[in-house]
């Protein structure tokens, strides 16, 4: 290994603290006795903390690899929420008209045919999304990386 003279320049007071004397605080804090092996020390702490910032991207990225499979997106982005929604509301209904305060507060069991069509349009169509999910899952092969 040979060593290379060069020249460098550094501000005496810069915005970002990257100066001469904040060079030569960390030259102290980490036992380097010429600029030069500060700046080596500083370079070897970048490829460090370089490595680092790598290793944990390719952590995050098998355990979402690992994880994502188990998601079952269909369940969090469709009808589960809706459905429940709809038992705590016809639960409250219920205990309203039992409690004998359907007289004090509008209530009625009638549902409108178009409001149970629609709500059975939609539980056909959150069906029919959830079986070309499961269909396209099953056709993916394992390399596959948009899954």
């Amino acid at each position: 290994m040979t060593k290379v003279r060069k020249h460098i320049m550094l501000e005496d007071t810069a915005e970002n603290g990257m100066s001469w004397e904040w060079l030569r605080r960390y030259m102290v804090e980490n036992d380097a006795a010429t600029f030069g092996e500060g700046l080596q020390h500083l370079f070897v702490e970048y490829q460090s903390l370089q490595k680092q910032l790598s290793d944990r991207e390719s952590l995050a990225k098998a355990i979402a690899k690992e994880i994502k499979p188990q998601l079952d997106p269909i369940r969090i982005r469709t009808g589960y929420v809706d459905k429940n929604v709809r038992v705590l509301t016809n639960l409250l209904n219920s205990y309203l008209i039992i409690s004998g305060m359907e007289d004090s507060i509008p209530v009625t069991d009638i549902v409108a045919e178009s409001l149970r069509e629609t709500q059975k349009q939609v539980a056909d169509q959150i069906h029919a999304y959830q079986v070309a999910r499961k269909d396209k899952l099953t056709r993916s092969t394992q390399g596959d990386d948009d899954e």
